[in-house]
């Protein structure tokens, strides 16, 4: 058995930092934005926001703030760990370098700048700030694959297979696929095997590529494709929705029978989909609550690994949500109403 004995007790010590739901609802409660960096100064995010105030002040702060303490969080948790344990937890990093690399390509598909790109960035897996900041000043989507890699990223060749296309039709969507694909199929391999922790990677990973492949099919209802198109997008390797369901859930003829099919299976779908954008957050927020509650599961295996990471994503992102409410003005109630607890 992986030593997740050792690890895990670290974890717990790292988890009892955490900020309680009075602590965020005091942040929240602060009039400004100078308020907001000054109390959050007083947190375990102190540190951090202190060497980011040397070069940036206000949200700019904040954002690199969290996103270092996040990252030097994951980095001290693999450094726990070595052998099949390392590997597991290699296979949960990365699914922050996919998301990395989704906001990079879709924000310089629309021609973002780097420091927007910047903000939407957290560094938690094997690409470092520093590698980050590289692919974002990448002029264009090629320009990223390129850095990536002269990074010698595992990641890179899903990609560079798929720039060809994407320079022909400028279809970025196929691009992302490609990376998500790619992502499933390593992690699936790479959580092979016997034993309780791969098994419970095994099931999160599931349970991200059947939420991908909904999302894209219900994407695919708005496009004009013949049935073995629509298939070009299905990510294999799910464990509720196969390529049938696939298809009937991108096709608006049989959407209603695909989505029945699919609460019958238990999946966290009510009914049509009205409102697309809302449909995703609701399913993202289901998955995070789902793996911040493998916190409570098994204390001898990853479980605690994998619900300690959500709860710690959870919490960086809603300061995030904080911080750019006082920036912006934003009404506290509507905030409260963006946030996720777990």
């Amino acid at each position: 058995m992986p030593d997740f004995p050792y690890i895990n007790a670290r974890v717990r010590a790292m988890h009892s930092r955490l900020l309680d739901s009075s602590r965020l609802e005091e942040l929240l409660a602060l009039p400004t934005l100078e308020a907001f960096v000054q109390a959050l100064g007083q947190t375990p995010y102190g540190p951090q926001l202190q060497e980011a105030l040397t070069r940036h002040s206000g949200l700019r702060a904040v954002d690199e703030a969290l996103a270092r303490n996040f990252h030097q969080t994951t980095t001290r948790i693999l450094s726990f760990a070595d052998g099949r344990a390392r590997d597991l937890i290699e296979v949960v990093l990365m699914r922050w370098d996919v998301a990395n690399l989704r906001a990079l390509l879709r924000g310089k598909h629309v021609g973002r700048s780097a420091d927007d790109i910047r903000d939407a960035l957290l560094p938690a897996g094997s690409l470092s700030e520093v590698a980050l900041k590289e692919l974002a000043a990448a002029p264009d989507v090629p320009g990223v694959v390129g850095a990536l890699s002269a990074q010698e990223h595992p990641l890179a060749p899903a990609l560079a297979e798929g720039l060809g296309e994407y320079r022909e039709r400028g279809d970025l969507l196929a691009l992302e696929q490609r990376l998500a694909r790619f992502y499933a199929a390593y992690g699936l391999r790479r959580a092979a095997g016997r034993g309780h922790s791969a098994a419970v990677l095994r099931r999160v990973l599931q349970a991200e590529i059947d939420a991908t492949n909904v999302k894209t099919a219900l994407k695919l209802q708005q496009a004009t494709l013949a049935p073995e198109d629509r298939l070009r997008f299905f990510i294999p390797g799910g464990r509720l929705v196969d390529d049938r369901l696939f298809l009937a859930l991108a096709d608006p003829a049989t959407a209603a029978q695909g989505l029945y099919g699919l609460r019958l299976q238990g999946f966290p779908v009510r009914g049509p989909v009205e409102d697309l954008a809302a449909f995703e957050r609701d399913l993202d927020l289901a998955l995070i609550r789902a793996q911040a509650g493998l916190y409570r599961g098994d204390p001898l295996e990853i479980d605690v690994v994998i619900g300690y990471l959500a709860q710690k994503y959870n919490e960086v992102v809603n300061l995030r949500l904080i911080a750019r409410g006082k920036a912006l003005g934003i009404p506290r109630e509507r905030v409260r109403r963006e946030m996720v607890g777990v």
